[in-house]
């Protein structure tokens, strides 16, 4: 409980403003915030306990919606939260900067393809689209109340972050987790990159099934497939082993339509009889499963798909066309030979560019990878020692890890990103690495970091053209949060980090390549707690995506209501993890407990100008001694919600507390002993009570509603000990041994008799400012010797010259006006 000195504040003359208005304080507390370094980490605190947060770094796409300030709430609450505790929180904002939406919005707004400009030209266009989204998204995650330290700010793009990046890669590359090789990977035809398995999503999509007629001996053989256009990189034909309709021809050699190569017929067990004919083409590459049989049977490999989506074919019929062109020229082709013998309409999952929805293709080129499969159990064994929040949410990393069938490919084909720090020997393909003190470095650019190629001392040097993943940046940002790779004290104290919170959808992502890396460099997992957000749904049910029309703006819904509202939406969508609506409503509501909040507020503060008297358990009234020790058991309460990062729970418990059992229940009953006629006495026991609880409920709302809270915070008497702002101020302490069980039950039959005979002048059509001559109320023993003892209070609220009490088996009440 708040003891304040009663001494150190004067009577003053005061005022509090009739209506709180958002958009005039927020702003204002913001600036109060920042001028006052509220926030910032504290690099020469050693004797607080530190508490890290690796934030996400986004995508700076300028875009900040509904859906970003629930992510970013949940850090903030977190934040807030612990800085109360007294922990000294690090809480950094980083910007993903080298992500492929940046290079296809810059193609989109300068209406370019990325190659039709010089290199530097377009990393310039890049870099301006990225400064000019990160202004308008700060802004918003400032407007927003989130109290990240600035000072911590960084961008992948700049030198001294991807120096970084390039160093972790000669790291894992001496150690052996970095490879380079030729391998089928995922590759975005539009984009002109490869993508790791976890950019790949998939959607629903119509096609046609085409039922072809292949040459087989004397005989003719079916096989189905809904890419004709493959067939010019057909290498076999694969039937079940137990299918008998095939076991004739296994063995023999089939002849592709139209392109007339000559493939095996061979039998393997993954086979699906039940598709189409229940033949099966092998084509490098379909799909995932036309690498593995590539693999496993040693058959050729044909490159049929360019890097750009079209057909690498030397026939002039067909060279050049894009894959759906060459579908429908192939498909008319075959038609007219009479090697189609029927079409069916067919719905398949297809594998799509996270980024710009293009069809996936799988292309074979030289890559660098991440060994990665080799550390899946690893990953598994960490992730169970990790507390996860919610705890299903290890589920999806454990099962993602699992599923994997390649290796992590890290190099991309694009210009704006970390470039990869390698040279080549022309002559003898020796990799060349930089030493670690020339980073960063740029091999599309630099000379080589040697003269001669040590292997053949050639001096025919080439650099790499490629670049690395994005989420090679990303994936140590806590390493480098805690100042790797230094790795003094502090690092021990910031790594791993304590919080790694995000959204459902970037476990795959994030929270993997993050393990995988840490566990690679230091051995360790990055993070302790995973603290896992669900996504926003639009008011018409659907997830919220601009594609849909339900795409809500942050600023518009803190245009609206401010953004303490906003915030409480966040809180009390749902149990942490599970997706969430968006509900105008729900801003509403909270904007209608502010008001409650605000006018709670000013008549406190009005009635207690000054700090209260401290006073003691005996000195103080039953309903008072009520009230504090409901308020113990709400700091209790919330505490535990707050601990377990159950948001919406915490903030139901102090809204509830605020609007019942502070408002409806203890102000209506207490009001008169604040008027200036009332008994001194009883008048310093009520100030004394509403200052504690008042403060107290700001402190526990703080850091979900950091505005309105500072707000009131500044208006209350202070004296020289407390905080200057409620955010540096010590999370309560609940001290509830002080108030036992019976003031508790005393107070709520008290408090329950004043409701009910509240209930029954209004039911008799009287306002409950009219007085009444009598009051009688009928009751068991027990409580009549409460109400006997708190008789005034009765009479007061109640507004009745005389009270009647008597013994009855059955409770009632009845009035005399």
């Amino acid at each position: 409980m708040t003891r304040p000195e009663a001494s150190l504040s004067k009577d003053k003359e005061f005022a509090i403003s009739k209506a709180y208005d958002s958009l005039v304080e927020e702003p204002r507390l913001q600036e109060f915030w920042e001028k006052n370094k509220v926030y910032g980490f504290d690099a020469t605190e050693t004797d607080k306990p530190s508490y890290s947060i690796d934030t996400p770094p986004p995508y700076p796409s300028g875009d900040f919606h509904v859906g970003n300030a629930l992510n970013w709430s949940y850090f903030d609450f977190a934040a807030r939260y612990r800085r109360m505790k007294g922990f000294n929180v690090h809480f950094p904002q980083g910007w993903d900067c080298h992500g492929l939406p940046t290079e296809v919005r810059a193609e989109k707004t300068h209406k370019i393809r990325k190659n039709d400009v010089p290199p530097a030209e377009f990393v310039k266009m890049c870099r301006e689209l990225t400064e000019e989204y990160i202004s308008r998204m700060k802004q918003t995650i400032v407007r927003l109340g989130i109290s990240t330290d600035w000072k911590l700010e960084y961008r992948t793009m700049d030198p001294s972050y991807y120096k970084l990046t390039q160093l972790s890669f000669i790291r894992l590359y001496n150690t052996g987790y970095l490879y380079r090789g030729e391998h089928p990977v995922n590759w975005c035809p539009r984009c002109e990159t490869a993508i790791a398995e976890a950019e790949v999503e998939h959607q629903e999509r119509h096609s046609v099934l085409y039922y072809m007629e292949f040459g087989q001996d004397d005989r003719k053989l079916e096989v189905a497939s809904t890419r004709p256009e493959l067939l010019p990189a057909c290498v076999a034909i694969l039937v079940h082993p137990d299918d008998p309709r095939f076991k004739p021809i296994v063995g023999k050699k089939a002849t592709v339509p139209l392109f007339n190569q000559v493939v095996p017929i061979l039998e393997d067990p993954d086979v699906d009889s039940s598709f189409g004919t229940g033949a099966v083409m092998v084509c490098t590459f379909g799909d995932k499963m036309d690498v593995k049989w590539q693999n496993k049977y040693k058959l050729p490999l044909i490159r049929a798909i360019t890097e750009n989506g079209r057909l690498a074919v030397e026939d002039p019929r067909f060279k050049g066309l894009r894959t759906e062109e060459a579908r429908k020229r192939i498909a008319e082709l075959l038609t007219g030979q009479e090697k189609i013998t029927k079409t069916e309409p067919q719905t398949q999952s297809v594998g799509v560019c996270w980024r710009c929805k293009t069809p996936v293709e799988i292309i074979s080129r030289p890559q660098w990878f991440m060994k990665t499969r080799d550390m899946t159990e690893d990953v598994v064994e960490k992730a169970a020692k990790l507390r996860w929040v919610p705890e299903y949410a290890r589920t999806r990393l454990n099962d993602w890890a699992r599923s994997l069938d390649w290796d992590w490919v890290i190099s991309r084909q694009r210009i704006f990103a970390t470039p990869i720090p390698v040279w080549y020997c022309k002559d003898c393909a020796r990799i060349i690495l930089p030493d670690e003190n020339q980073l960063p470095v740029d091999p599309r650019l630099d000379s080589p970091p040697i003269k001669n190629c040590p292997k053949c001392s050639s001096s025919s040097l080439t650099g790499d053209n490629d670049v690395l993943d994005t989420w090679m940046d990303s994936s140590i940002t806590s390493a480098i949060h805690a100042g790797w790779p230094r790795q003094d004290d502090w690092f021990t104290k910031l790594f791993p980090a304590s919080l790694q919170p995000n959204g459902l959808d970037i476990i795959r992502t994030w929270d993997y390549y993050l393990l995988v890396r840490s566990l690679a460099m230091f051995g360790k997992p990055p993070y302790e707690t995973l603290l896992i957000n669900g996504m926003v749904r639009g008011t018409d049910g659907r997830m919220m995506h601009k594609s849909y029309g339900n795409f809500v703006e942050a600023d518009e819904a803190m245009n609206r209501y401010g953004a303490d509202p906003l915030r409480q939406w966040a809180a009390s969508g749902g149990s942490t993890g599970s997706d969430i609506p968006f509900r105008w409503t729900e801003l509403d509501h909270g904007k209608k407990f502010l008001t409650k909040l605000w006018n709670i507020a000013r008549f406190v503060l009005t009635s207690t100008p000054v700090i209260p008297e401290s006073r003691e358990m005996d000195e103080l009234l039953l309903l008072d001694k009520w009230l504090l020790g409901a308020v113990q058991d709400l700091v209790k309460q919330t505490t535990e919600h707050f601990e377990n990062f159950e948001f919406n729970l915490a903030l139901e418990a102090v809204r509830d507390f605020t609007w019942h059992t502070l408002a409806d229940d203890y102000l209506e009953a207490v009001k008169y002993r604040l008027a200036p006629e009332a008994n001194i006495d009883d008048k310093k026991s009520a100030q004394f009570s509403l200052y504690e609880t008042l403060v107290t409920i700001c402190k526990l709302l703080a850091p979900i509603c950091p505005h309105i809270t500072e707000a009131i915070y500044q208006q209350v008497p202070k004296s020289n000990t407390m905080a200057q702002s409620i955010h540096k101020s010590e999370w309560p302490t609940a001290e509830t041994s002080r108030f036992d069980e019976s003031i508790a039950k005393q107070g709520r039959a008290l408090l329950e008799v004043i409701a009910l005979s509240r209930r029954k002048k209004a039911d008799s059509g009287l306002s409950l400012k009219t007085p009444i001559r009598a009051l009688e109320i009928y009751t068991n023993p027990e409580q009549l010797t409460v109400l006997r003892e708190n008789e005034e209070v009765i009479l007061r609220t109640l507004k009745a010259e005389k009270l009647i009490l008597a013994e009855a088996r059955d409770f009632r009440i009845e009035i005399s006006t």
